[in-house]
């Protein structure tokens, strides 16, 4: 009798709750465009229409950036789908990814199991948009950002020296300091993230094209010398194999790998590239934030402290706690994290049972991880920002004819945004075996 196993799923931003799937969007096509002329006719000297203004202007870019992660997820369901040879007809992401999770629900009833663990990187929001944003609605020219910041920092945009913590996001950078991305280095390190290179013992968590040499327990792509699915094993193994595995060993292992080891947790030595989500030392190239203290040396990023030379306006990442500011803040903020910079996301899957399924998902892991990434960005903003009515800003003053016209026009934006990334949410769960 074979025993039955459920997939799981883990996330460094876990999705809350069991996720229902919801109505199709209009085919990924954003709202916006219909909408934006209902806000022509603001006046933006005044403080009510300005902030109406910034909220409308945030869920047009929300909106364009949770119809743009609903395209990823089509796109790689579609992409799974092509190598399993099911159906790629599908136009919609929920239709595409109801196709790979027929496929996958199959698999569960045989009682194959699936582990796709998701830790998204930091990502870093457009601090000058969120910047000029706040000059053009801020209800008080007299806030202070330094004196009224709680519950983040207050960082602006620098092109000259910086006398704090300088933060720089650019592809490929040599980076003497703390990465929050994916750091390349010639030298092993302690990775405490997800390894790309080889892996030196003790145990190691992912994938090893060489195989696995001691106390091997997943898939293997070569021959399982042990157990497969319980019985002994010394040839190919389609299902759980148990002992030792020649080539492409996906799974956990106590030896070293000899070859190039992928997608998962080294306990031993790293040497390659090793993306760490919290942040670790770096002495190499950083694809991601790379942080460090320069003293009064110049920086191009992001300046925790004071920038002599080109700077934006100071910006509070957490609540700017000023008169009348509050809806402008986070209207500007969510501006800025509809345009978020993020390091390569960490993925790390194991399937056991299924090795055309576990081949396609490695050959997308980047992909799904990036869709994962922004679905997991996006949703609690946009969540925030489409709850908004006409009775928020008219708290802040009169917002006129058009005020309230721009408004209701928005919010048709703002619903095709909400039911979008839900979309993304019925996806992500799709791909890790949640959905049915």
């Amino acid at each position: 009798m074979t025993k039955r196993k459920g997939f799981k799923f883990l996330s460094g931003a876990v999705l809350a709750g069991a996720i229902a799937v919801v109505a199709v969007t209009n085919g990924g096509c954003s709202a916006a465009a219909g909408a934006a002329s209902g806000c022509s006719g603001l006046d933006v000297k005044a403080t009510a229409q300005a902030n109406v203004k910034a909220w409308a202007d945030a869920v047009v870019a929300l909106d364009g950036a949770a119809t743009k992660v609903e395209g990823e997820w089509l796109g790689v369901c579609n992409k799974i789908n092509a190598d399993l040879g099911l159906d790629t007809s599908k136009t919609t992401a929920k239709d595409a990814c109801g196709v790979l999770n027929a496929y996958i629900q199959a698999d569960v009833q045989k009682g194959i199991t699936l582990t796709l663990t998701v830790s998204p990187p930091s990502c870093k929001a457009d601090v000058v948009l969120q910047a000029n944003c706040e000059a053009t609605c801020q209800a008080s020219a007299t806030c202070d950002a330094k004196a009224n910041c709680t519950g983040g920092e207050v960082v602006v945009d620098c092109k000259g020296t910086c006398d704090a913590q300088c933060d720089v996001t650019e592809p490929s950078f040599m980076c003497n300091g703390t990465c929050k991305g994916e750091c390349s280095a010639s030298a092993a390190v302690q990775c405490m993230g997800e390894c790309t290179g080889s892996c030196s013992a003790p145990m190691w968590t992912g994938t090893c094209d060489a195989g696995c040499t001691a106390n091997f327990s997943g898939s293997c792509g070569g021959m399982c010398m042990g157990m497969c699915d319980g019985m002994n094993s010394t040839g190919s193994c389609a299902g759980k194999c148990t002992g030792m595995c020649s080539a492409k060993a996906s799974g956990s292992c106590t030896a070293t790998c000899m070859g190039m080891f992928t997608g998962g947790t080294c306990s031993g030595m790293c040497t390659g590239k090793c993306n760490v989500a919290a942040g670790a030392m770096c002495s190499g190239t950083c694809n991601g934030t790379c942080s460090y203290t320069p003293g009064m040396a110049m920086c191009s990023g992001q300046c925790h402290g004071t920038c002599t030379g080109m700077a934006s306006p100071p910006t509070c990442t957490g609540q700017l706690n000023c008169m009348g500011s509050a809806e402008c803040h986070g209207s500007c903020q969510a501006q800025a994290k509809a345009k978020l910079e993020c390091a390569p996301a960490q993925v790390q899957l194991a399937i056991v049972g299924d090795a055309k399924l576990l081949a396609s998902f490695q050959t997308h892991l980047d992909e799904i991880g990036g869709a994962f990434t922004g679905t997991l960005a996006l949703q609690d903003v946009i969540g925030a920002v489409a709850g908004k009515t006409a009775a928020t800003f008219s708290a802040l003053g009169d917002i006129g004819a058009s005020g309230a016209a721009c408004v209701v026009s928005e919010l048709t934006v703002a619903a095709h945004a909400s039911a979008s990334i839900q979309v993304s949410v019925s996806a992500s769960a799709t791909v890790s075996g949640k959905a049915s």
